[in-house]
């Protein structure tokens, strides 16, 4: 599975996808990193179908058959993947080119649909993570090209500029924190910042961590008179007086949490 670490690489896949130069596409990657609103950006106005989540199979042939040209989008499936019926439904779904796709029993629910049509879509499927060892679903996620999306923070940061433009000082405070981010962590923190009951600050850094020099700085702010706290910072840290400016903030609602806590 080859890994891509770029949205504008993994636009121009979803791009092929589109364009049916490739015609059956995986992506797995965390949640969070924007793959939904992806995908849904390349098909732009297209007609398309999403499935997956509680859907039944039947219900997923069905869908498919009165529709059997349509883009194919499978989101969420990982419940799906394990039915016997939906994974022999996929295997036909995912051939390449013309493919026969067959509903093998007599049911009631096909409501006069026949029992197998032609089908020409191109099928994604957009995973979280791959399941766990099933040589069933290897086979069938065999057929597929398989990429794994894992964008860097330096990425998700600038997709969150790209997406909010208006919220740069909060981006600016989330790049700051240690942990990997994702478009979610900005979401929720336009909630905190607009909530009169909670902290974004202390909500930031409950979610996220706390940055190493911050940790020094909460614990000058502890240790020494307010006039030396600049000075203490630049020489333990390295860094520069506005950067003590940006982090101040944060130390000193990391030491009122400590003073809660105990």
């Amino acid at each position: 599975m080859r890994k891509i670490e770029t949205y504008e690489r993994f636009h121009r896949h979803l791009a092929a996808w589109v364009d049916r130069e490739i015609e059956s596409l995986m992506v797995c990657g965390r949640g969070g990193v924007g793959k939904s609103r992806a995908y849904q950006t390349a098909l732009g106005n297209r007609p398309y179908h999403r499935l997956g989540g509680r859907q039944t199979p039947l219900q997923v042939y069905n869908t498919l058959h009165d529709a059997p040209v349509r883009p194919i989008v499978l989101d969420d499936i990982s419940a799906l993947l394990k039915d016997d019926n939906f994974r022999d439904l996929l295997k036909s779904i995912c051939e390449t080119g013309e493919r026969v796709v067959h509903w093998g029993s007599t049911t009631s629910k096909l409501e006069g649909r026949s029992h197998s049509f032609m089908c020409t879509s191109p099928v994604l499927i957009v995973l979280n993570r791959i399941p766990g060892r099933d040589a069933d679903v290897a086979a069938i996620l065999d057929r597929f090209d398989a990429v794994e999306f894992a964008p860097t923070k330096n990425e998700i940061i600038a997709r969150m500029r790209c997406i909010f433009p208006e919220e740069q000082n909060l981006i600016n405070l989330i790049a700051d924190l240690p942990s990997l981010p994702s478009l979610r962590t900005l979401v929720k923190a336009r909630q905190w910042k607009r909530s009169r009951h909670l902290s974004l600050t202390e909500e930031l850094l409950a979610e996220c961590g706390v940055p190493e020099p911050v940790s020094h700085l909460a614990q000058i702010i502890e240790s020494f008179p307010d006039s030396e706290w600049c000075q203490e910072y630049v020489k333990r840290t390295g860094l520069t007086d506005r950067t003590y400016r940006r982090h101040k903030p944060l130390a000193r609602q990391l030491v009122e949490a400590r003073k809660s806590a105990k």
